[in-house]
């Protein structure tokens, strides 16, 4: 076939070469003209792909390197030569066997002039200071990341949980242990060494946080399998004797850092807090209080009951905590998994309601017109933050408005993914100065920040239809813990649910000839006939073409045909339904303009011609490709003529 190929045949390279034979009589001769062989750019792999690397030969020594992207390794002076001569491999002891084809050799020689190699090499030349410093950049990355994988084998990071965290948590569990947890309520966390006992660690804590040793204990927390985090145990006893990696492997061996909760000393401690663990019958349950005219969730402490105690019994102490009044009616939850929190039946005992140490127990004023608890925690779950930045419509798009307003900087909607289509337009519409919030169309964002899809609006459509498909983007976090996203919107001359009710069709205008290509959105009903796609198509390629000429244009005659993989499948009457075109997704229509100056004055007028496809292919008749088009062939032309009206349908020159 007619293609480029790349060249392995065996091609050998001197060592030496002397080309004073090659000199004109009158050259100088007054030294040598031999050329000593010094490099060798070297080629690995076909036309279409491959390898490169080189061999040097720095000095005059006869020692070389290969310099292969970012490993330098000698080489012996024979593989300079016959490893990269190209051509066959011989395999020894194979008689009658083909030999092995390679692709690998040298495309390009570097020869020095033996007199002049001392001043072309010129000795030992000073290192740049700019590669000074990148080495030295290199080797204080390779001691930094050399230290960082010493502290990951001898340190372990310890988490610390306290009421501090605890009351201006949000969400669900005691905090959050990941980057969801906000900056402006950040953890205890340190690195520490692995054998340090936990004793020792105490005091390093309590000297960091202002407290005295025996102000509080430490809890270990623990992953149930309901996928929440709870306190399991005081460390307390024995335990302070242990290290912190026998902790940890003791209780959480799969986790790689250390969670701990501090709970501090109080005036009902037992006296024993330090000592002894609390019995089997007597557990440590977290209470948050859920402020409905605040729209805030607050833990506001811990509390000890008894396995036989109603629920009912502690509906006092949560009011103190929480500062209510004694006669405030509330309601008891349970937060019993992500996603799960249940009313409690407080005339449950607390071994009957199944609550053990580590449980958290929400509570709010009985409202039958607030906000409930579950509620609440949905829309924190599902809380993200949105940007909303405006898209700028194609020229060719319709119903884009066209004015020249300047657009208002992005927006940020802070909401649960959950919030309602016409919602989110109307919050939008409010922050834009737009009367119908109907009149923005929404799109999502491609990883590369482009826009993709517009939104549709239906019935059941919320904010999560209009952010990118979790497969494909992992969003960032913000100072708050919430994950971001980015959405565009657009305004509208029409409202959306015209529009909505209308078929985008993209229409490929060739005009006169196929150079001349132009892609049209054009927007018809979905019912109906091909007819009305034709007459919102002429009517965009005549304002187009007014557009680039000015007023006079001649009344335009289109052709219509519908292309899948390259070839024409359909020539358009007029007649056929909407639905019946572009139902796969695989094909696309183009309109094409007739022009008479294709055709020699005698055919125009006349019916002896007859039109057949052309289309484009590379090598075979399968690999298709471009926009095919139907050309005129007519009676009694002679070839020269119809190549070179086939030339100038094609926008090229002569050949």
């Amino acid at each position: 076939r007619d293609a480029m190929v790349k060249i392995n045949d065996r091609h050998e390279f001197p060592p030496t070469i002397d080309l004073g034979d090659f000199l004109s009589e009158d050259a100088d001769r007054s030294q040598p003209w031999t050329y000593v062989l010094h490099g060798v750019l070297v080629h690995s792999g076909d036309l279409h792909s491959g390898h490169y690397f080189g061999l040097l030969r720095p000095t005059i020594e006869d020692v070389w390197y290969r310099f292969d992207d970012d490993r330098v390794v000698p080489v012996a002076p024979g593989e300079v030569f016959e490893e990269y001569y190209g051509g066959d491999l011989a395999v020894p002891g194979a008689r009658g066997r083909p030999a092995v084809k390679r692709f690998t050799n040298a495309y390009m020689l570097v020869y020095i002039r033996e007199a002049l190699r001392d001043d072309v090499l010129g000795g030992e030349a000073p290192v740049p200071a700019h590669l000074l410093r990148r080495v030295q950049e290199d080797r204080a990355e390779e001691e930094r990341r050399q230290r960082e994988r010493e502290e990951l084998a001898t340190t372990v990071p310890v988490k610390v949980v306290s009421d501090a965290q605890f009351s201006r948590h949000q969400a669900f569990d005691l905090s959050y242990f990941d980057q969801r947890q906000p900056a402006d309520n950040a953890l205890f966390v340190e690195r520490m060494p692995r054998d340090m006992p936990l004793r020792a660690f105490i005091a390093h804590y309590a000297a960091r946080t202002g407290q005295a040793p025996d102000s509080f204990r430490l809890w270990i927390m623990v992953g149930r399998v309901n996928k929440t985090v709870r306190c399991e145990a005081p460390l307390v006893g024995a335990t302070m004797d242990l290290t912190l990696a026998q902790v940890l492997e003791n209780r959480m061996p799969r986790w790689t850092e250390l969670r701990l909760y501090c709970e501090p000393r109080t005036a009902t401690s037992p006296a024993d807090f330090l000592e002894n663990k609390p019995s089997s019958r007597l557990s440590m349950v977290h209470a948050k209080f859920f402020d409905t005219a605040l729209y805030q969730m607050r833990g506001v402490g811990s509390l000890y009951v008894q396995a036989d105690q109603h629920v009912r019994d502690i509906i006092p102490e949560l009011r103190a905590l929480a500062g209510l009044s004694p006669q405030t009616p509330i309601t008891l939850y349970e937060e019993v998994k992500p996603a799960l929190v249940e009313e409690m039946n407080t005339a449950l005992t607390f071994q009957s309601a199944e609550i053990q140490s580590g449980d958290i127990i929400c509570f709010q004023i009985t409202d039958a017109d607030a906000l409930r608890v579950p509620a609440f925690f949905d829309e924190v779950q599902h809380r993200i933050s949105v940007r909303f930045v405006p898209r700028t419509p194609r020229a060719d798009e319709e119903y884009g408005s066209t004015g020249s307003t300047p657009e208002p900087a992005p927006l940020v909607l802070t909401a649960s993914s959950k919030t309602p289509y016409d919602q989110v337009a109307q919050w939008l519409a409010e922050r834009v100065d737009m009367h119908d919030p109907l009149k923005l169309r929404f799109y999502t964002v491609s990883p590369t920040g482009q826009p993709r899809q517009a939104v549709r609006r239906t019935p059941t459509a919320a904010l999560a239809d209009m952010l990118p498909n979790a497969m494909f983007i992992q969003p960032a976090l913000n100072s708050e813990g919430l994950q971001e996203f980015t959405v565009m919107y657009e305004r509208l001359e029409v409202d959306i649910v015209q529009i909505e009710s209308m078929r985008s069709i993209r229409v490929t205008y060739v005009g006169r000839t196929m150079r001349d290509e132009t892609v049209l959105d054009v927007l018809v009903p979905k019912a109906g006939s091909v007819k009305a796609l034709m007459e919102a198509t002429y009517a965009k390629v005549d304002q187009l073409l007014r557009a680039q000429r000015g007023a006079d244009v001649q009344p335009l005659s289109l052709r219509y045909y519908e292309v899948g993989c390259h070839r024409i499948t359909n020539i358009l009457t007029g007649d056929e339904l909407m639905s019946s075109i572009c139902t796969t997704g695989l094909t696309e229509i183009v309109a094409e303009l007739c022009t008479s100056d294709m055709l020699p004055t005698s055919a125009i007028d006349t019916d002896s011609s007859r039109h057949v496809e052309v289309f484009h292919f590379y090598r075979g008749l399968t690999h298709a490709h471009s926009l095919p088009f139907m050309f005129a062939i007519l009676p009694n032309e002679v070839w020269s003529d119809t190549w070179e009206r086939l030339q100038r349908k094609l926008g090229m020159s002569e050949m």
